[in-house]
């Protein structure tokens, strides 16, 4: 009972402990990527499907941080139109989480229904 309670008052400890280690790995990149991946990470938050999950925002590092080692210049990765990016990022994340949903249900109907019990 004291555990949902925190939750309720403070939020989840680990949850703000991953959020704090992806901002420090946002604030290692070049000057340009950070601002530019603060503006898309409040579009995402203003207007994409945002179930509280950062993954997303992981993924965005994950590509900014390849991008900066290849020397590639920001506008070169995420373009002229930042929220057509953006909106194609928030896209391919749902279809990433629609994948992971498929193969969930998928596995666990194969085991309980047909008997598979590994």
């Amino acid at each position: 009972m004291l555990d949902k309670f925190v939750k309720l008052v403070v939020g989840d400890i680990d949850d703000k402990h991953a959020y704090k280690h992806m901002m420090k790995r946002v604030d290692k990149l070049p000057k340009d990527y950070q601002f530019a991946f603060k503006k898309i990470q409040h579009y995402i938050y203003t207007v994409g499907n945002f179930n509280s999950d950062i993954t997303i925002f992981e993924e965005l590092i994950e590509l900014f941080e390849a991008s900066a080692v290849d020397g590639r210049q920001v506008l070169d990765v995420i373009g002229s139109d930042v929220s057509k990016f953006s909106d194609e990022f928030i896209s391919a994340s749902n279809t990433n989480i629609e994948t992971l949903r498929e193969k969930l249900n998928k596995d666990v109907m194969q085991r309980f229904i047909k008997g598979d019990k590994k």
